[in-house]
């Protein structure tokens, strides 16, 4: 198993996921085809095999079919009975509750993960 690396474009995130447990995401979700875009990360995320996962989630948008894809890879991560602890830090922009008002509903959906919420000041 490889390192997964995809980088961002206007439409879909910066995509990090390291077999050690560090996964990141990072930037605007809105691909033509988020099914598509996803199912590496599902297939990737399955084949995982470590003690300990820090998730980095610091989304600028997300359109409704991308969330439910997020949602769903957050879950099979949640769900990997290979991996002990897993720990999320979910950024949101000062002026921006819809993203922590999506983090919250998944953190609603998981079972084990801990979420730690990262409020950042964008013009900094």
């Amino acid at each position: 198993m490889d390192d997964l690396y995809i980088d961002n474009t206007p439409s879909t995130p910066e995509i990090k996921f390291e077999k050690s447990g560090n996964l990141s995401i990072r930037g605007k979700s809105l691909p033509e085809d988020p099914k598509r875009f996803y199912n590496p990360l599902f297939k990737w995320v399955e084949e995982l095999n470590t003690d300990n996962v820090d998730i980095q989630v610091q989304l600028e948008y997300v359109n409704t079919s991308s969330s439910k894809r997020i949602i769903e890879l957050l879950k099979k991560i949640d769900n990997n009975s290979k991996i002990k602890h897993v720990k999320m830090n979910w950024y949101y922009e000062i002026d921006d509750p819809d993203m922590l008002e999506f983090g919250e509903v998944i953190q609603h959906n998981l079972r084990r993960t801990k979420t730690n919420y990262v409020e950042y000041d964008d013009e900094e």
